[in-house]
């Protein structure tokens, strides 16, 4: 499944993409207990989040929240 930005808040499970409205994409994959997430195009893992760990990020001039969770879910949402 893909979600846009204006689906926000949203919980993204493994497999499905959000694309925010200025073409970023966002999506995560399993690394262990750990979430690899993924900002943009790129194969490389932007950050890793542990499950009930939240980060705030700056992507594409503006703000969003991310919360990993220990089912297969990570939780994106504007700040």
């Amino acid at each position: 499944m893909q979600y846009s930005e204006k689906d926000l808040p949203v919980r993204v499970h493994d497999g499905e993409l959000l694309v925010l409205d200025d073409g970023n994409e966002v999506r995560w994959e399993s690394n262990g207990e750990a979430k690899a997430v993924f900002i943009g195009s790129s194969f490389d893992a932007t950050m890793e989040l542990f499950p009930n760990q939240t980060e705030t990020v700056n992507i594409g001039g503006k703000q969003f929240v991310l919360t990993a969770f220990f089912e297969d879910a990570l939780e994106v949402k504007k700040a």
